[in-house]
């Protein structure tokens, strides 16, 4: 707690002249009139909740924010809220998402969610964030340092919880759209929405295709969703069904030469990867006498064929599948105590995770993974009167993993006892005035690819990491002008990271992540709304060696100190509004430089989008630009030795146009 302490005083100037701007926009705000906007309903408890009854800090992507937001997918509209970085290191548009600060893990330890179900992979593969289209999105929950006590394994940076849409109730509406951009991208979706009084079904299919920037990378994804429902005095019965098939082509990263010559080359011409997809959740609700019980039962399957050096003698070729088997009833149960009023959530979570891979003919190995959890978690909320609210909650886990080699024999396995625990604070100052603070442990339990090595078909088990951590915040609401301010600081311990010399995930010695993120939002007309926010994140090596060399004090690769971003709406005609959004992202430690030694960063970059979208009798059409400087940069740079690098050249400019019709 010194420490962070002293982080708060060494970094508070920093932000000196940013708190006085957001002291002048303040008293503007407080002179125009107050539009009070609806109410929004979260999930950090596994019920829905008013933001007032939830003592974390949570941030909510709301589907109108979504609409006047310049991005195309989900990771792109991740990259626009503080504390997420987002970056391509494999030539996938499912790009990783990172959460203060894990660097090339960081999807591993952000804990991803559709409708409250874990999709976050049990291997080193990322969300496929393509099967979910932003048109399907109801909101998207964002819970940072926080999610372990309810939810598990890897949630240490934090929790996204993505809402889709459900069928609203006595309407009946249909959407026809498509859309066509640079490099060969074209888009075509459809929506039905059939509803009365208590029943009612929502179906979206989308199918996307596209070239990209790279040669070699061409991309074309088909998905379907069906949320079918049933509500009546006690509660909800529904079932949540989808599927998706994605075909990709790799295009490799290119040493630095390659990039100056031609960035659009393809280095590993013919490498594929493809993936079949499908899933179900069913589930419902009952309310009894003010208290309220849950229960959701999933599955989810993925047949993935891929290859590799499809264009050398070392030609492998990889076929993978995975299911997910998941139940998790919970209760809501309200009470009293001394005239303290009090809200418990308690549950149990079990699920089961199969894995089986085959490669061939140059790597041989055949990986039979398990991985099984079962948990209880209870977490209470106590308000103590109308300004005051205290959360304690704990979760208890028993988890079973490991891996078989099945031609060469090699196996090992596991079975560990995990704990979780987070107590938050949120006391009201005032009506427009909240601060918080929060402290707790997390954990995340080695994957099948982090103790599986391909290329000698070997097993070996790495310990669970462990991470302690601590958020102190505030958040200001003056109804025109909302401001948050967060200071957090984490101790990680048997950090699972790759070793690039041995090809071996390793436990890394103790490293320490601090920072702080700033954001505001204004509402400074009936027309005319903005954000801005930004980001300082520092993660380091604690003490110990890497590869020999001590490391204590050393950057963790792939961490961007600095970065920020500006977004504003302007409807300058009725029913048309021109966005426009800017994101900084600082220079980063290249990826396998854990020593620090290689005397070049990844380069800064800074990209501006614009967008203009008009409504009118039906019609929702939308032009735009992505990248509107032509910014040349990259996300992700692997250090290959003195004096260069490799990396995956990112899309320059690009231009899209996009029509849709609602039929009602």
């Amino acid at each position: 707690m010194q420490r962070f302490v002293r982080f708060l005083h060494k970094e508070i100037p920093s932000f000196v002249l940013i708190a006085a701007l957001i002291a002048v926009s303040a008293c503007y705000a407080q002179q125009q009139p107050v539009t009070v906007a609806p109410e929004v309903i979260v999930t950090a408890t596994r019920f829905t909740e008013p933001p007032q009854d939830s003592p974390v800090g949570v941030t909510v992507i709301t589907a109108d924010e979504i609409r006047n937001s310049t991005a195309a997918t989900v990771p792109e509209l991740l990259m626009q809220v503080p504390g997420i970085h987002v970056r391509d290191s494999s030539g996938s548009p499912n790009w990783q998402v990172d959460m203060r600060g894990f660097g090339i893990f960081g999807d591993q330890n952000t804990l991803v969610l559709l409708d409250g179900q874990r999709i976050s992979e049990n291997e080193q593969t990322t969300v496929n964030w393509m099967g979910i289209p932003l048109s399907s999105i109801e909101r998207i929950e964002i819970m940072r340092g926080s999610g372990a006590v309810l939810y598990g394994g890897g949630a240490t940076g934090g929790t996204i919880n993505i809402i889709t849409k459900s069928a609203q109730g006595n309407s009946r509406s249909a959407t026809l759209g498509s859309s066509a951009g640079s490099y060969g991208t074209y888009d075509y979706r459809a929506g039905a929405n059939f509803a009365g009084d208590n029943a009612g079904i929502l179906i979206n299919t989308d199918h996307l295709e596209t070239n990209n920037y790279r040669y070699n990378n061409r991309f074309r994804d088909q998905n379907a969703q069906a949320d079918m429902r049933y509500s009546g005095a006690l509660g909800t019965l529904y079932a949540k069904l989808g599927t998706d098939d994605q075909q990709l082509l790799f295009p490799g990263a290119l040493t630095q030469a390659q990039i100056a010559a031609n960035p659009r080359l393809a280095a590993t011409p013919g490498d594929f990867g493809n993936a079949s997809s499908n899933y179900a959740n069913l589930g419902g609700n009952l309310k009894l006498d003010g208290a309220e019980l849950a229960l959701n039962a999933g599955y989810r399957t993925k047949d993935a064929p891929s290859a590799f050096f499809v264009a050398t003698p070392f030609r492998n070729n990889i076929q993978t599948t995975v299911d997910v088997w998941s139940l998790t009833p919970r209760a809501r149960i309200p009470f009293s105590i001394g005239g303290v009023s009090n809200t418990l959530v308690t549950g149990v979570d079990w699920d089961q995770w199969s894995y089986n891979s085959t490669a061939g003919p140059s790597v041989i190995g055949n990986p039979v993974s398990m991985q099984r959890n079962a948990a209880g978690y209870f977490q209470n909320t106590s308000a103590f009167g109308a300004r005051t609210l205290l959360s304690v909650g704990g979760r208890v886990q028993s988890t079973d993993y490991g891996v078989t080699d099945q031609i060469s024999g090699s196996a090992a396995s596991r079975d560990e006892q995990l704990r979780a625990f987070e107590i938050a604070l949120r006391h009201k100052l005032s009506s427009a005035w909240d601060i918080y603070g929060k402290f707790g442990n997390s954990f995340r339990v080695p994957n099948v690819n982090d103790i599986y090595n391909l290329f000698t078909a070997t097993v070996t088990i790495l310990e669970p990491q462990t991470s302690h951590d601590r958020e102190l915040g505030a958040s200001l609401d003056l109804g025109r002008a909302s401001y948050r301010l967060a200071f957090y600081e984490m101790d990680t311990n048997n950090e699972i990271h790759l070793n690039p010399v041995t090809f071996n995930n390793v436990n890394l010695p103790p490293t320490r992540r601090y920072g702080a993120e700033l954001s505001g939002k204004w509402t400074l007309t009936e027309s005319v709304s903005a954000y801005a926010n930004y980001t300082y994140m520092v993660s380091k090596f604690v003490s110990g060696t890497f590869g020999g060399i001590n490391v204590a004090g050393n950057e963790v690769p792939l961490v961007p100190r600095n970065s920020a971003n500006l977004g504003a709406a302007w409807e300058f005609m009725p029913r048309t509004r021109l966005i426009g959004a800017a994101s900084y992202v600082g220079t980063q430690v290249f990826d396998g430089d854990e020593t620090n030694t290689f005397g070049r960063r990844m380069p800064s970059y800074t990209l501006v989008d614009l967008k203009v979208v008009t409504e009118t009798r039906g019609w929702l059409l939308s032009a735009g630009v992505k990248n509107l400087l032509n910014q040349q940069y990259f996300t992700y740079g692997l250090f290959t030795g003195f004096p260069t690098f490799i990396a995956y050249p990112a899309t320059d400019r690009a231009l899209f146009v996009s029509a849709q019709y609602t039929f009602k």
